[in-house]
């Protein structure tokens, strides 16, 4: 039997005993969507840089501190409600690191604003790793680079604008 678990609310518990120690753990929502399968890239349209009205996402993920394991990065679409809940993910890439930038490109469905969720899966066991206490054991990032204080962002602060052509986004890895 499945269990559909609700993010934030697997989070409310986990923060009553992490709020002392734990700046960051926000990320913990990653773990619930990161469990589904240990998948691929989505499967999608290749990025293609002659094609004006292609709508791409190329993102350079940075401060990995080793070469192990894979990025696994989250698309999520504009919407609060369902904002780092994989079920609603627009697009996912699991990939190897690449020191020092692990790059990727995605064909987004069309413009509008947008939201990037990553982790550094750094032992490639297909979950984000976290302590007995909560704090994240593994790097994890977001779009605008927030900081992040016992709890997930908000959309409002990792929400980024696409359009038709490039959208260059730069995320730096963080560990706690």
């Amino acid at each position: 039997m499945r269990v559909k678990l609700d993010a934030r609310a697997v989070l409310a518990g986990i923060w009553s005993l992490a709020a002392v120690a734990a700046p960051v753990t926000a990320v913990l929502v990653l773990p619930v969507e990161a469990r589904a399968e240990k998948a691929v890239a989505m499967p999608g349209p290749p990025c293609d840089p002659d094609n004006a009205a292609q709508v791409r996402l190329r993102l350079s993920v940075t401060g990995m501190h080793s070469g192990k394991g894979n990025v696994t990065i989250t698309i999520y679409p504009d919407d609060a409600d369902h904002f780092l809940d994989g079920a609603y993910k627009v697009a996912r890439q699991i990939l190897p690191v690449v020191l020092p930038v692990t790059e990727a490109c995605f064909v987004l469905p069309q413009a509008g604003r947008y939201a990037v969720a990553l982790f550094h899966d750094e032992n490639d066991n297909g979950h984000f790793d976290t302590t007995m206490l909560g704090i994240p054991a593994e790097g994890y990032g977001f779009s605008n680079n927030p900081t992040l204080y016992l709890g997930p962002p908000d959309l409002g602060k990792v929400r980024i604008p696409v359009q038709a052509g490039d959208n260059p986004v730069s995320v730096l890895m963080k560990y706690y």
